[in-house]
């Protein structure tokens, strides 16, 4: 967001902008006043615009994807800044291969138990004695 400053010490948008009403709860109005001042904002309305561009940017390509939101520590916020120095591996990127691996490894401790599963439904299928009227 570029900002130019104005005579009165305040900031102005670069980009024509227009004013549009918003109505929230009293809870989200003192959520949203406390992020005043974090991130560079100077006002509310900079914390709904900052809000609104990172909804925006961070919508999946295609109807049918979804996202996830994950916060961070510290530490992990600079394990991703070093990856990103070193391999150009964006926090995206590794959150995308760590759901990965996670679900290789949820499905793969889940194998013998659906084997099991279908071994017993299959033993059960083949003891049911076939009657003729059910069968075409």
């Amino acid at each position: 967001m570029v900002r130019v400053s104005t005579d009165n010490g305040g900031t102005k948008m670069s980009q024509p902008t227009t004013a549009v009403s918003l109505r929230i709860t009293e809870e989200d109005l003192a959520l949203l006043d406390a992020q005043v001042g974090l991130k560079g904002s100077r006002n509310r309305s900079d914390v709904v615009r900052m809000a609104i561009q990172e909804y925006l940017h961070n919508r999946p390509l295609l109807q049918d994807m979804d996202s996830v939101r994950i916060p961070l520590g510290r530490h992990d916020q600079q394990q991703l800044g070093k990856l990103y120095e070193l391999l150009g591996v964006t926090p995206e990127i590794a959150a995308q291969e760590g759901i990965k691996l996670y679900i290789a490894k949820a499905t793969a401790s889940l194998a013998p138990i659906n084997n099991t599963l279908d071994a017993v439904l299959e033993a059960s299928r083949a003891a049911t004695i076939r009657r003729s009227e059910y069968q075409e």
